[in-house]
């Protein structure tokens, strides 16, 4: 059932890809690398390189996608990928709840960095108000998940 459910993430990506992006890194934007709290990675049980060589394979099949891309689309799809990899560790912990907080947290990180594009390169007042408010909602998201898997984690028997 794993190796269905991964090779269906490898799937989504390939066929999500020519809508996303032709290139991983342009540098286009500059932001936090999205880092699973330690609880996550030891609740993963040693899954980080499979995940590392999906996410690998995902942004191989990107970057040789043709097409141009505006910069922030760019920015938007850096972001993306910057949160995959570490969303799919996040999801490989053994408790089901574990897995769903170490989960969110990257998908979280990874919207905090798509406002901040937003920012960057829209121009639409009421768009930047709305990326700016998701920031603090993300970040507070962040802060209760963190919070919650402190307390939880061992106690769940993901570590």
């Amino acid at each position: 059932m794993k190796i269905l459910a991964l090779s269906s993430l490898v799937c989504i990506g390939t066929f999500i890809a020519p809508a996303l992006a032709q290139q991983h890194d342009h540098g286009s934007m500059q932001g936090s690398a999205v880092e699973l709290p330690a609880a996550c990675k030891a609740a993963a049980g040693g899954k980080e390189a499979m995940m590392k060589d999906m996410q690998g394979h995902m942004s191989q099949a990107m970057q040789s996608m043709p097409g141009q891309m505006t910069e922030a689309q760019k920015g938007l799809q850096q972001a993306m990928m910057k949160m995959n990899g570490p969303m799919m560790q996040g999801m490989m912990a053994g408790d089901a709840d574990v897995a769903w907080i170490c989960a969110m947290i990257p998908h979280h990180q990874g919207a905090i960095d798509m406002a901040r594009v937003g920012l960057k390169s829209g121009d639409n007042p009421e768009a930047k108000k709305m990326a700016e408010k998701s920031i603090k909602e993300q970040e507070k998201s962040i802060a209760e998940l963190t919070s919650w898997l402190d307390k939880n984690a061992k106690k769940e028997g993901s570590q």
